[in-house]
């Protein structure tokens, strides 16, 4: 990352009362939509130039701290139960430090629940939810992917193993009108002078009616298709090159795969990814995890964690 990932600017409520830490770019969209001001540890409004790097104040700790203050009263789901890991988690500053050795260096922004999975769930399960993303050194995240990649493989094949066929699908297809095109190319690039006259104007057709189908000005469709002019070395080329390679719209990845096999219900999709918390704590063993972080910490933002396994004692394992 080029920048640290936690600004960690302390957004308080309009009484000035703390509800969490936020970055310094959100901190400014508030500022410039006119729904918060910069203030001190006290919620004082404080004058800042908006080029400024942000409100400075002084902590108890003598640590520097940013400042916003609401000038609106937030919608319910804002606060947390006092004390509770995730009240802690919303409200304290976050180290900007691999969470597995406490390296300061250069850092990665690791997603918990590998992003292939993440970027196909609801916007619920990603919007405003940074308990699945925290930071790594090069090192821990490339020994981290290396046990997620295998979790993934033996997952997406277990499922796979149960789609008749599924197993011998594979994600691209030759398009055989394609490969045609670029096979009749080929042979007239190199064989046209031995080629029957008859045959080269077959092939010479088919080269003409692909290149006329891609083509995006009229003129030239015409052009091509009332042979008007010789193919050229150019045009040739180009269907010699042509990708007959596609994708299969039968092939599900294995990331659809696994995804799809949640139906959408909640249950199962909290499974899944308190499963991957667990996974990603069993196998990091972290040790610089933000304070209050959970294996249990709520999914969606602003819900509390349910307890949904079969027996009713906490989330069960995916």
């Amino acid at each position: 990352m080029k920048s640290p990932m936690y600004d960690n600017v302390f957004s308080l409520d309009p009484d000035g009362k703390l509800m969490c830490t936020i970055s310094m770019k959100k901190a400014r969209w508030y500022i410039r939509k006119g729904i918060a001001e910069w203030c001190d540890k006290d919620g004082v409004k404080i004058a800042l130039d908006e080029t400024d790097a942000g409100g400075t104040a002084s902590c108890n700790d003598g640590v520097d701290a940013r400042y916003i203050r609401l000038l609106f009263k937030p919608k319910g789901g804002t606060y947390q139960t006092e004390g509770s890991l995730e009240n802690l988690y919303l409200r304290t500053p976050k180290q900007n430090v691999c969470v597995s050795c406490g390296d300061d260096g250069y850092h990665m922004r690791h997603f918990i629940v590998p992003y292939s999975y993440r970027n196909l769930l609801t916007d619920e399960y990603k919007s405003h939810m940074s308990h699945d993303i925290v930071i790594l050194c090069p090192t821990c995240h490339v020994n981290c992917e290396k046990m997620s990649k295998k979790r993934m493989r033996q997952m997406e094949d277990e499922l796979r193993s149960k789609r008749p066929g599924d197993s011998c699908c594979s994600p691209v297809i030759d398009d055989q009108h394609l490969h045609h095109v670029r096979s009749c190319a080929i042979a007239l690039v190199k064989w046209k002078k031995n080629m029957p006259h008859e045959k080269v104007e077959s092939h010479e057709r088919v080269v003409r009616e692909y290149l006329a189908s891609i083509a995006t000005r009229a003129d030239s469709k015409g052009s091509l298709l009332n042979k008007e002019e010789e193919l050229t070395k150019f045009q040739l080329q180009s269907a010699c090159g042509v990708n007959y390679r596609v994708k299969n719209p039968e092939y599900v990845s294995g990331s659809e795969l696994v995804v799809q096999s949640l139906n959408g219900d909640p249950k199962p999709i909290e499974q899944f990814i308190v499963g991957w918390r667990n996974h990603f704590v069993d196998t990091v063993r972290p040790k610089f995890m933000p304070v209050g972080w959970s294996v249990d910490s709520p999914v969606v933002c602003g819900r509390n964690s349910v307890d949904i396994g079969d027996d009713g004692d906490g989330v069960k394992r995916w």
